[in-house]
């Protein structure tokens, strides 16, 4: 039985981000903040990388002053705007407040495990074995396991037995890793054939990064309502 209709799940997502539109912006202006040190050096973070990829000298690389301290910024960042997001999206407008830090030790470093542990598994076989599509099989039977951000978020302990059906799993992968893949890849190579700046395809990824937040809270909410009315 599949849970997690596709079409549904992008309309309401798309819904929900225009009917809580304002909330969303009050959220997000403390983690954009507290990452704009890092988001100011990213042009020459990109640079440094491309370098590396492209087998230049390691010891030619020089990272700008502080940037362990701004990657540390970002993270808290990012794990404040992604924990509202899915407060937000679960328990409502009255479970978030807007300039509020997160103190909450334990969550942080919950968060923090589970975003290295499927960091880990989705990569590691990948450079042991040279097999680049290996990341997405990999990444596709763990993908329940990412539900535990919101579980995280909400303060819940965490599940690692999903009991989902074969297309619900499909689907919650497809909404996830794929759709947002291709419509990136889609409007990068529609900006570069018509000319356009940089930052409009850097915009794409900010809206893609919002809308996967959104559609996982919506997944959680519907396997839930699934688990408990079965």
């Amino acid at each position: 039985m599949n849970i997690l209709p596709i079409n549904k799940i992008i309309l309401a997502s798309f819904a929900f981000a225009l009917t809580h539109w304002k909330k969303i912006a009050e959220i997000s202006i403390l983690p954009v903040a507290i990452s704009l040190p890092l988001l100011m050096i990213l042009p020459q973070m990109l640079e440094l990388m491309e370098m590396v990829f492209q087998g230049g000298d390691l010891s030619e690389v020089i990272l700008p002053d502080n940037t362990p301290i701004y990657l540390l910024f970002f993270l808290y960042g990012y794990i404040m705007l992604s924990v509202n997001m899915y407060r937000l999206v679960v328990l409502g407008e009255q479970s978030v407040v807007a300039l509020s830090p997160i103190f909450n030790i334990r969550q942080i470093f919950r968060f923090i495990g589970l975003t290295l542990f499927i960091g880990f598994v989705t990569t590691v076989p990948v450079m042991l074995t040279g097999i680049g599509f290996l990341q997405l099989i990999i990444y596709f039977l763990i993908m329940p396991i990412t539900l535990n951000f919101i579980n995280i978020a909400t303060n819940q302990p965490s599940k690692y037995k999903w009991q989902l059906s074969f297309a619900s799993q499909t689907n919650l992968f497809l909404l996830q890793a794929i759709i947002p893949a291709l419509i990136g890849m889609i409007f990068t190579a529609l900006f570069n054939a018509v000319g356009l700046p940089e930052a409009f395809g850097w915009g794409v990824k900010i809206i893609l990064f919002y809308w996967s937040l959104v559609n996982l809270a919506l997944c959680y909410q519907l396997i839930q309502k699934a688990n408990t009315s079965a």
